[in-house]
């Protein structure tokens, strides 16, 4: 077999030594920036943070030349952390800061459940720009936690919450005017079909086995994800569990010298 039609493939060893070699890749960055000056860990983040602005731009302008710019909007909420990654990583602002890990899973998921770039060849520079993209959106926002550029804080839980439903709200329509848009002018693929998007899988699964089984529960495209809002609350919550302990300790404390 020639090595430059090697596949990533989906659950395969391939795709596990790539995925240990993410993990590895991580930690190996963290290990470096660990005492350095904050100034060289956020030169080299930003950097890091720019593979994923150029995946989206990259997505938008030649996958969108060559079927419609419409399907590749950066509605998703992997491209949402990748858009919003540099300016984190430069501003450490704390209500991204905060924000950012719940953008960050969508990335992770999207390594693990790579079942669409299954066929990409990984010695081809598009494996390579959605897989680093990827790892380093996935792992940013908890290297700025674990180097201290960024703090968590229990305060920005709902706040964190309540935007990311609001983006995935906005994803929806956008879904729902564009693919009436395609299918009322009769826009299709090479294929002979009509075009759809599903921006932050709003309207069905897509073949994602944590999405399917949402589905299976609540079986309405929107209303079937909001059973990731208890689970994404009590991500949120793990993060902060330290601030959380701390504060029902210090309740208690109080409590005790009231009596």
């Amino acid at each position: 077999m020639n090595l430059q039609d090697l596949k990533w493939g989906s659950f395969g060893v391939v795709h596990f030594i790539s995925l240990m070699c993410a993990v590895a890749m991580c930690v190996g960055i963290y290990f470096l920036l660990k005492n350095r000056s904050e100034r060289t860990q956020t030169i080299v983040l930003f950097i890091l943070s720019l593979f994923g602005m150029a995946s989206v731009l990259y997505d938008f302008f030649y996958w969108g030349s060559t079927s419609s710019y419409l399907i590749y909007l950066p509605l998703h909420l992997c491209s949402y952390n990748q858009l919003l990654m540099p300016v984190l990583v430069l501003s450490k602002n704390r209500m991204l800061g905060n924000l950012l890990p719940l953008f960050a899973v969508g990335a992770g998921i999207a390594l693990i459940f790579n079942s669409i770039q299954a066929d990409y060849a990984i010695f081809s520079w598009v494996f390579w720009l959605y897989y680093l993209s990827h790892t380093f959106g996935a792992a940013i926002p908890f290297l700025m936690y674990a180097l201290k550029l960024v703090k968590p804080g229990t305060k920005y839980i709902l706040p964190a919450v309540g935007i990311t439903m609001l983006l995935y709200t906005v994803a929806h329509v956008f879904n729902l005017i564009i693919n009436d848009y395609f299918i009322v002018n009769d826009i299709r693929d090479y294929l002979g079909e009509v075009y759809s998007v599903n921006y932050m899988f709003s309207i069905h699964p897509q073949g994602n086995p944590l999405l399917s089984f949402f589905y299976s529960i609540i079986p309405y495209p929107y209303f079937y994800m909001l059973m990731a809002v208890p689970i994404a609350t009590a991500y949120f919550a793990l993060i902060n569990i330290k601030e959380i302990i701390a504060s029902i300790k210090s309740r208690i404390g109080k409590k005790k010298e009231a009596e």
